[in-house]
Parts: C-alpha cells; sequence; structure tokens
C-alpha cells in the first residue's frame, strides 16, 4: 500500500507538467477549493503545507496531516467576504488503530441574493442565489516514524441562477516532521479531478489544480518559527492579469531591452510567514502573500497590501483564532476559527 502511494503520487506529479499547459490563471472554476480553512492558515499568507499538530483544519490543506494527534477533532471557520459573500468551513477526523486516521470536511460558499435584470440594466423584479458546496472525505497512514501519507476525495458543487456544474477531485500529500530539529516539510498536489456536468453546452470550467509545498524551521531555544510555502509549482508563469513584455530603453543605446520580470514571476510563487509562541496558549502569527500584493494592491500606494496577520488562543481546551489579511487600501478579509477535540474534554487516552 505504501509504495503503491508513493509511485501514484510520483506519476501524477509528473502529470502535472502536462497539465500545466492547460491551466490559464484567472479561468478556472469552483475556486472556493483554494480558501484556506482556518486563520491561523489565512494568517501566514493563506497557505501552510508545513504545520503537523492536533488540528484537524489542516488536512484540506494537506490529508497526510491527519494523524493520532488530531483524532477525534473538530473545526469550524467563518470568513465573511465583500458584497455579503461568506464562506464557512467545518470537519472532524478520527483514527482506527491499525486502520489509520480518516477526516470529513464540508464548505459552503455562499455568494448571496443577485437581482435578476434585462440586458439593459432593468430589474425584472425576481432574485437568484449563487453557491458552491463541497465535501471532502481524507485517509492518511505513516510510511515511517517521521513521514505521513494522505489522500482525499472532494465531491464539488457550484450553482448560479439555473446553471450548475459539478465534479470530483483529489488531493495527494506526503508530511515529514523532525521534531529533533524543529523542521516540518510537506508536499501536495491539489484538485486534480474529473468534470461531471458543466453550467452549459459551450463552458468549458477547469478545476484549481495546484503543486504546492511547504517548509518550516522552529528556532531552537526562540519562540520562533518561520515558514516558507510555495504555490502553483506546475506553471512557471502565474501573473494575472498577464503582463506582456515591456521594452524599455537602454541608457546610451538605440537598442530596446525586454523585461521579463523573472524575479516577480518567482516570487509570486512564495508565501512567507511567521510563527511567536507568546506563551502555552498564544501565539501571533505574520505572513506575506507575494502575489496577492501584485495583483491587488494600487499603484498609487501599495500600503500592507499583501501583509496578514492573526492570534491563536487556547481558553479551557478550545482553541480560538482569528485573523485579517490586507487586499489593499480598501480592505481585506477576516477570518474567525473554532475548534476543539473530544479526547481532551473526555480524557481519553491516545492509542
Amino acid at each position: 500500500m505504501k509504495i503503491k502511494f508513493i509511485l501514484i503520487f510520483a506519476a501524477l506529479i509528473v502529470i502535472t507538467q502536462y497539465r500545466s499547459q492547460a491551466q490559464n490563471t484567472g479561468q478556472q472554476t469552483f475556486l472556493s477549493l483554494t480558501f484556506p480553512g482556518s486563520s491561523h492558515i489565512a494568517s501566514l499568507g493563506g497557505q501552510d503545507l508545513a504545520t503537523w499538530n492536533k488540528e484537524s483544519t489542516y488536512f484540506l490543506q494537506n490529508p497526510a496531516i491527519l494523524d493520532l494527534r488530531n483524532n477525534n477533532s473538530f473545526f469550524f471557520n467563518y470568513t465573511p467576504l465583500s458584497g455579503n459573500i461568506k464562506n464557512s468551513v467545518a470537519g472532524f477526523s478520527h483514527s482506527i488503530k491499525n486502520a489509520g486516521n480518516f477526516g470529513l470536511g464540508i464548505q459552503f460558499l455562499d455568494y448571496g441574493v443577485f437581482e435578476n435584470t434585462d440586458e439593459y440594466g432593468y430589474d425584472l423584479g425576481e432574485t437568484f442565489y449563487g453557491k458552491d458546496f463541497s465535501l471532502s472525505a481524507g485517509y492518511s497512514n505513516s510510511l515511517t516514524k517521521q513521514i505521513n501519507y494522505g489522500v482525499s476525495i472532494k465531491y464539488v458543487y457550484s450553482s448560479i441562477e439555473n446553471y450548475k456544474a459539478c465534479g470530483m477531485v483529489m488531493d495527494a500529500g506526503m508530511i515529514f516532521q523532525d521534531t529533533s530539529k524543529g523542521i516540518t516539510a510537506g508536499i501536495a498536489l491539489k484538485n486534480a479531478g474529473v468534470l461531471l456536468s458543466d453550467f452549459s453546452e459551450t463552458s468549458s470550467s477547469k478545476f484549481p489544480f495546484d503543486l504546492q509545498a511547504g517548509i518550516s524551521k522552529k528556532l531552537i531555544h526562540t519562540p520562533f518559527t518561520i515558514f516558507l510555502n510555495l504555490h502553483d509549482l506546475n506553471e512557471f508563469d502565474v501573473r494575472y492579469p498577464k503582463v506582456e513584455q515591456q521594452q524599455q530603453l537602454v541608457v546610451d543605446s538605440s537598442e530596446l531591452k525586454i523585461k521579463k520580470y523573472t524575479f516577480d514571476k518567482i516570487a509570486r510563487h512564495a508565501n512567507l510567514g511567521l510563527q511567536i509562541d507568546a506563551g502555552k496558549y498564544f501565539r501571533i502569527d505574520i505572513g506575506y502573500n507575494h502575489q496577492r500584493r501584485q495583483e491587488l494592491a494600487f499603484d498609487i500606494r501599495k500600503s500592507l497590501a499583501g501583509f496578514s496577520f492573526g492570534f491563536q488562543l487556547e481558553v479551557k481546551k478550545l482553541n480560538f483564532g482569528y485573523s485579517y489579511s490586507i487586499y489593499n487600501i480598501s480592505g481585506g478579509q477576516n477570518n474567525l476559527s473554532f475548534s476543539f477535540n473530544f479526547n481532551e474534554f473526555a480524557g481519553v487516552r491516545k492509542m
């Protein structure tokens, strides 16, 4: 089973090289699959492949994170967005001795109520709704004492007015942790799937397929943990809108030099994060998402666009989290999280 998983995972990574040619940033649907599942993930820039602890919400980032440490763990996350759009995520994980670790998650993105108008903008006196829904089932097991592998299957559904689309997608991942050195690293292939039905005969919906990797390092004898997470590794140029190669005149030359934006192309794949353990039950998170800053910040005043901040607090075995991600000077995104472990309340010993 373990060897088969490694071979399948390696084959999927190779397949991404071919699929990436058909992926165009900004032309995908089911983007609710890319939303962070917790305030901690959001506060680190919207991605975290390198956290392996008792909070089971991370299995939506990487199914390999399911583990005995988050056995019988429940989580809930709420994200209010602009325009009365709301995203909610909930889930539960459970471990079975000699069988493995299982997770179940549900996500609901409510776009709200829309007024129905004709092509000239006249109100027809009718309203309609838009929503995305996904149901995830995950499984993980250990390869070694330091390495876990995992897979998850998701049913995804999207609708707006009378138009509907649905499909099945799969995530697969691995995670490594060396507690003696404070290093955790993970890799995940996300949202590889099959479209079962599309919005219309002329639609060509695509899943937000992604190859991600991450690493974190706990600095020994300090309260700091640093994170580096990478996304869209299956495609080099993820700029959107696509920036045409600009030409600029070289000083003292009549020739034109093509600006290739190489550093910007590389930096847009990276999210940086810092976790500060300010005590046993409280931590502070800071993150930076370069792609978000480049795409959403106003050129006249970028301010702190791309940065995110948050905290995690444990009170009587209940875990609360909050984060705020800055999009631009107009505002950003709040995330509220709540989780707890049934075993801690019942005093159940680990298996």
